[in-house]
C-alpha cells in the first residue's frame, strides 16, 4: 500500500505542530505540508502530493466547511477529514453536504485518528460514534438519512440510486459489478442511463446532485 500523504490545515501552530508529530509517527502516513488558514491550505494543494486534507473548523479565510466546498471543484480526487471541537447535528450535517469524507472530534484518540485516515484513505467515509449518535438526531424526519421526494428523485430506480452512492464513493466499475451481483458492462450502461437522466456529464456534477439530495 502506497504512503498516504496529508495536508494539515489548524491556525492554533501549537496544534498543528503537535499533530504533525504525531501523524508523522504512524507508520505508512506522511505530512506533505502544513497550512494555517483555509486560502493557504488550498493554494498548497497545487503545491504538494496530498491525498487527504485533515482541517480545523475554524479558520481565517476559509473555515473547512468552505475549504471543503473549494476542494470539491479543484481537487475532487482530494479527501477532506474535519478534524474540530465543533458539534451539533445541523453544522455536522453542513459538513456532509459540502463534502467532507471523516468528522471527527478532537477529543479522540490517536488510534481512532489513525483508523480515520486509513478508512478514508480506502475510499469509505469515516464518522466517529459521537458523530453519529448526533446525526441520529436528524433521522426522525429524515433529513439525513431520507432525500426530498422530487421527480428527478422519483425517475431513477433503486438500483440507480445504489449506484450512484457507490460511484461518488468513487468505488471502480469492477467493484460496483462485484458488490452488485452484475457486470461490469450492466454498470456503464447504468451509469450512462443515469448521467443522462439527470442531463450531468462528470463525476463532480453527480456528486453535487447526491449532496443535494442526500443520497450520501
Amino acid at each position: 500500500m502506497k504512503e498516504i500523504r496529508v495536508l494539515l490545515a489548524d491556525d492554533h501552530e501549537i496544534v498543528l505542530d503537535s499533530l504533525a508529530m504525531m501523524i508523522s509517527s504512524i507508520k505508512g502516513i506522511s505530512v506533505s505540508t502544513t497550512a494555517t488558514n483555509g486560502m493557504e491550505a488550498l493554494e498548497k494543494l497545487s503545491q504538494f502530493p496530498v491525498d487527504i486534507v485533515l482541517s480545523d473548523m475554524h479558520m481565517p479565510s476559509l473555515n473547512g466547511i468552505e475549504l471543503a466546498l473549494r476542494m470539491r471543484e479543484s481537487y475532487p480526487q482530494i479527501k477532506l477529514i474535519l478534524l474540530t471541537m465543533e458539534e451539533g447535528p445541523e453544522i455536522i450535517r453542513s459538513a456532509l453536504h459540502a463534502g467532507v469524507w471523516g468528522y471527527v472530534f478532537k477529543k479522540v484518540s490517536r488510534r481512532e485518528l489513525e483508523t480515520a485516515l486509513f478508512t478514508v484513505a480506502g475510499g469509505e467515509r469515516y464518522f466517529t460514534e459521537d458523530v453519529n449518535q448526533q446525526l441520529s438526531q436528524l433521522s426522525n424526519d429524515g433529513a439525513v438519512n431520507g432525500y426530498e421526494s422530487s421527480d428527478t428523485i422519483n425517475s431513477l430506480s433503486k438500483r440507480e440510486i445504489e449506484i450512484i452512492r457507490l460511484i461518488v464513493n468513487e468505488v471502480p466499475t469492477q467493484e460496483i459489478a462485484d458488490k452488485l451481483f452484475i457486470s461490469p458492462k450492466t454498470v456503464d450502461t447504468h451509469r450512462r442511463n443515469i448521467f443522462k437522466k439527470l442531463d450531468i456529464h462528470t463525476v463532480v456534477a453527480l456528486t453535487r446532485f447526491a449532496i443535494k439530495y442526500k443520497l450520501i
